[in-house]
C-alpha cells in the first residue's frame, strides 16, 4: 500500500512538471474582457497593458478558427449582429481580370494608393463575431486566395495612432488563405467577408460558397432599384454594408445606411466625383478597381488617409462627424471652408498622384490641383473652398514670400504657397494643360521615368513648357525652385512666360 502511495505521488509530480502552463490558462488574460471604446479609450500611458492587447489582437486573429469566440469589444464596435437574425449559406460569383500591359504603366506610379495591394472583393456577406464561417472554392483556385473579415484594416499600433488613447481595439481584420477547397474562417470581432486576390493574378471567374454567414446590405448602382434597397437594408441584422459604383465602394454601418431612401441618386454624385478626379489625372473609367471608402471610429493618422481602401474618421466625440456627409453627398455643391468637402476631395486625390510628377516638397502640393478640379466640376466654383486658396490668403502668401529672397526650403514647407505656383499657371493655361502634361507621363516606358528629386523637377517643367509652347523655367527660377541648366538651356527657343503682376508688390 505504502509503494503504491508513492507511485500515485510520483505520478502526479511528473503530471504537474509535463504541463506547467496548466495553472496559468485558468487565469483571465486581461485584453480578453478589455472593451475599449470611445466612451473608454486605452490611454497612451498603459504602455504595459496596449501592448498586452496588440499582442493578444495578433493571437487571436492568427489562431484556428473558433479558436477564440467573440470579444466584449466587438459588441461596441464594430457593433454586434442582431439578435435572431438567420445564419445563411451563399454562392457569390466573383470574376477577376487582372490589368494589361497598357493599365499596368498606368497604376504603378500611384503609390498612395496601394496599387497592388490585393483586391477585395464584395460577397455581401457578414462574419458575426466569434462565429466559424467556411468556405467553399474550386480546386483550380486553391492556394491563390485568401478570406478577409473586416474592412477597418489600419492598425493603431503604428503611425500618429500609435501615440494617441486607442478608441477601439487596436487590430480588427484577418486573412485567412484558401489552401484547400474547404476553408473555416472567424474573427473574434466580426466583419464583412471579402475573398482578396493579387490583382496581378492570372484571370478567373468563379462561384464561391460562404456558409453561416449573414447577409448584409449592398447597393450596385444600376443593378440594385432604390425599393430593392430599402427591402433589402431593413431586413439586415449585420452592423455594416456596402454602397457601390463602378467607381467606388463605400462601407458604411447599417443604422446609416438605413436613413438612404435614395441611393441611387446619391451613388451617382459619388461615380461623379471619383470621375473627375480620374478625369484630371487622365486615368480610365471604370478603372481596374473601384477606389474603397470606409469608416472608422479611430485610423492610423489624419482626420482621412488614402490608400485601398480610404480611411476616414467618424468619431463625433472627438469632432469629427463623416458619415452623414458621405451618404448624402450633395453636401459636396455646399461652402466647405476646409471642411469635408476638401478633405474627400484631397484623399482621393492622393490616390491619383503619379509619383513621377511628384517631386520632395509637392505631395500635399499637387495633390489638391484635385481638390480644385473637383471643386470646379463638381461644386460649381472654388468659394470657399479653403481659406489656403481665398483671394485674401493667397494675397498674404505672395507678399510675405516675395517680401525676402525666395526660398526652395520655405517653398516646401508651405504647401498652399506651393499650391500658388501651379495655381498661376492654371488660371492662364486652364486644366487641359495638366491633363495633356499627365498624359506624357503615363506614355513613358518603365526605363524613361525620372529617377532622382532633381530630374522630377526638370521634367514637369519641360512638359508643362512644351505643352503650352512657353518658357516656364523663369517663373519657377523666381520662385527659387532649382532646375537645371540644361533645362533651362533646351527651353529658350520658347517664349518666356511670367504671369501679370508678379512677383506681387509687397507694399
Amino acid at each position: 500500500m505504502k509503494n503504491l502511495l508513492a507511485f500515485i505521488a510520483v505520478c502526479l509530480l511528473f503530471g504537474s512538471l509535463s504541463n506547467p502552463t496548466q495553472a496559468r490558462s485558468d487565469q483571465v488574460n486581461p485584453a480578453d474582457t478589455l472593451v475599449i471604446s470611445t466612451a473608454q479609450p486605452l490611454a497612451v500611458s498603459e504602455t504595459k497593458l496596449r501592448q498586452a492587447v496588440f499582442q493578444r489582437c495578433q493571437e487571436m486573429l492568427n489562431a484556428p478558427a473558433g479558436q477564440f469566440g467573440a470579444h466584449p469589444s466587438a459588441a461596441v464596435f464594430p457593433g454586434p449582429v442582431a439578435p435572431g437574425t438567420a445564419r445563411i449559406a451563399r454562392a457569390v460569383n466573383i470574376r477577376h481580370v487582372p490589368p494589361d500591359a497598357a493599365m499596368l504603366r498606368l497604376i504603378t506610379p500611384l503609390d498612395y494608393s496601394d496599387p497592388f495591394s490585393p483586391n477585395l472583393y464584395s460577397t455581401a456577406l457578414y462574419a458575426a463575431p466569434g462565429e466559424v464561417v467556411a468556405i467553399d472554392i474550386p480546386a483550380a483556385l486553391v492556394g491563390k486566395l485568401e478570406v478577409q473579415i473586416g474592412c477597418h484594416s489600419d492598425n493603431l499600433n503604428e503611425w500618429v495612432a500609435a501615440q494617441e488613447p486607442w478608441r477601439r481595439m487596436p487590430l480588427l481584420v484577418n486573412h485567412t488563405p484558401l489552401i484547400t477547397a474547404h476553408t473555416l474562417a472567424s474573427n473574434p470581432f466580426g466583419g464583412l467577408i471579402y475573398i482578396t486576390c493579387p490583382p496581378t493574378n492570372a484571370a478567373w471567374r468563379a462561384d464561391i460558397t460562404i456558409s453561416n454567414a449573414v447577409m448584409s446590405p449592398r447597393f450596385i448602382l444600376g443593378q440594385t432599384t432604390d425599393d430593392e434597397w430599402k427591402t433589402m437594408v431593413e431586413a439586415s441584422g449585420a452592423p455594416w454594408g456596402e454602397l457601390t459604383t463602378s467607381n467606388i465602394i463605400i462601407m458604411l454601418p447599417t443604422h446609416v445606411l438605413k436613413k438612404i431612401a435614395d441611393p441611387t441618386a446619391r451613388m451617382r454624385i459619388w461615380n461623379n466625383v471619383i470621375g473627375a478626379e480620374m478625369d484630371l489625372a487622365q486615368l480610365p473609367t471604370p478603372f481596374y478597381r473601384a477606389q474603397r471608402l470606409v469608416t472608422d471610429v479611430h485610423i492610423g493618422g489624419g482626420f482621412m488617409h488614402s490608400g485601398y481602401p480610404i480611411m476616414v474618421h467618424h468619431c463625433p466625440e472627438q469632432g469629427m462627424s463623416t458619415e452623414d456627409f458621405i451618404s448624402d453627398p450633395a453636401q459636396f455643391s455646399r461652402p466647405a471652408n476646409g471642411g469635408p468637402n476638401w478633405g474627400f476631395f484631397h484623399e482621393i486625390g492622393h490616390n491619383m498622384q503619379n509619383q513621377d510628377w511628384v517631386f520632395n516638397g509637392t505631395t500635399e502640393v499637387s495633390v489638391n490641383l484635385f481638390s480644385l478640379y473637383s471643386f470646379d466640376k463638381i461644386a460649381g466654383g472654388r468659394d470657399n473652398a479653403h481659406e489656403g486658396v481665398s483671394n485674401l490668403g493667397t494675397q498674404k502668401m505672395l507678399r510675405r514670400y516675395f517680401s525676402k529672397t525666395p526660398d526652395f526650403k520655405q517653398w516646401q514647407a508651405d504647401p498652399f504657397l506651393a499650391l500658388t505656383t501651379f495655381r498661376l499657371i492654371q488660371n492662364d493655361f486652364g486644366w487641359e494643360l495638366f491633363k495633356q502634361t499627365f498624359r506624357r507621363y503615363q506614355e513613358l516606358p518603365e526605363a524613361q521615368r525620372p529617377k532622382g528629386d532633381a530630374e522630377k523637377r526638370d521634367r514637369l517643367v519641360r512638359y508643362l513648357s512644351e505643352t503650352a509652347g512657353c518658357n516656364f523655367a523663369p517663373y519657377f527660377n523666381l520662385w527659387g525652385i532649382p532646375l537645371s541648366k540644361r533645362l533651362k538651356s533646351d527651353l529658350k527657343k520658347y517664349p518666356d512666360w511670367i504671369p501679370y503682376n508678379f512677383p506681387p508688390q509687397t507694399k
